[in-house]
């Protein structure tokens, strides 16, 4: 009898806690999931650059960790290049494989900013060719602080 008893407080015991549980880890990721959108719409947007004649956009819509958008180039009295791009944004950085056009020629090379909300940093780094496009040789040896920085539009 006292076997029967301790079975039924058991399973009293387990009901009683499953769905405060389940409720609390359900609360967590609702949380999580607002803290990532807004996030999301703390750093997608606008960014620009603007000097001495020298113009760089930079238009980011984010969904999820997914990034795309468009970028371009344009240098005072250089070549200039526009073009779309499609990559990551993880902890604030995105990591990007930019399509552009320049001189008539599509090419591909990875790009990296470092986003905060306020301002894009570009990052610059070694590179080397794999399978048709410049891609960084170390993420962890990227520089950030030599780069263009462009600062989102209102």
């Amino acid at each position: 009898m006292k076997t029967i008893a301790y079975i039924f407080a058991g399973a009293v015991l387990c009901t009683a806690c499953g769905p405060s549980s389940t409720k609390t880890t359900t609360e967590e990721m609702t949380t999580a999931d607002s803290s990532a959108s807004a996030k999301e719409n703390d750093i997608a947007g606008s960014y620009t650059y603007q000097q001495d004649g020298d113009t760089v956009a930079l238009h980011l819509t984010i969904q999820g960790t997914k990034a795309m958008g468009h970028l371009t180039y344009a240098w005072k009295e250089k070549d200039h290049n526009s073009g779309s791009f499609e990559g990551e944004v993880k902890d604030g950085l995105l990591i990007a494989d930019y399509t552009f056009e320049s001189e008539g020629m599509s090419s591909v090379r990875e790009v990296a900013f470092k986003l905060n909300g306020k301002t894009a940093k570009e990052g610059y780094g070694d590179v080397e060719e794999k399978e048709g496009k410049f891609v960084f040789k170390d993420f962890n040896s990227l520089n950030f602080d030599s780069g263009l920085v462009l600062t989102k539009e209102q």
